[in-house]
């Protein structure tokens, strides 16, 4: 089937630069069935989240509810992730058709720096099963705030949700890409 299943929108010039980080965009309201706020990502768990990924990418919001805790004991260590295939769901299906769209348009309307937009799983390496699917989108390092990567987030995650893909979460990661 599909491997991971990337989108990276034109590069931008510099005219079309926002110089401050952006929190929510002009147009967007906060809704009042949004999830409560979950509590703030601390620094381990921005650095240390991707914890085996080689990029070594920086956690700006999710919206996973499974608690991040860091590893405590004797033999203390993190278990490292994997990028893993998402396989057979029904984002695959749908992403391309209007779905990839409905996202952009949030971003957009929030003047997100978006880097890419991967379709993944996690997994911890070595063997452990995958996660379930992630909209896992980079944006540029230091440009969105981690009130405003958690708005966006969730703007994404409720049109997901709206639209049947309730099993699918949103992770945002500061990332650069570069182009041959």
């Amino acid at each position: 089937m599909s491997s991971t299943t990337s989108f990276a929108p034109p590069r931008q010039t510099d005219t079309d630069k926002d110089d401050g980080a952006p929190t929510l965009g002009d147009h967007a309201t906060k809704d009042d069935s949004a999830p409560s706020p979950t509590s703030r990502i601390s620094a381990e768990e921005a650095k240390l989240y991707y914890y085996g990924l080689p990029s070594r990418p920086v956690l700006v919001a999710r919206t996973t509810t499974t608690p991040w805790e860091m590893p405590t004991g004797p033999e203390v260590y993190l278990k490292p992730k994997e990028l893993r295939v998402v396989g057979r769901h029904k984002i695959v299906d749908v992403w391309n058709d209007n779905m990839a769209g409905k996202v952009f348009a949030i971003l957009d309307e929030n003047k997100v720096q978006v880097t890419s937009i991967d379709l993944v799983r996690f997994g911890y390496y070595p063997g452990e099963p995958s996660g379930g699917v992630i909209v896992w989108i980079g944006v540029q390092p230091g440009s969105l705030s981690q009130e405003g990567g958690h708005d966006v987030a969730h703007q994404c995650k409720r049109v997901l949700s709206d639209n049947g893909l309730t099993d699918v979460d949103v992770e945002i990661r500061e990332s650069i890409v570069y182009r041959g």
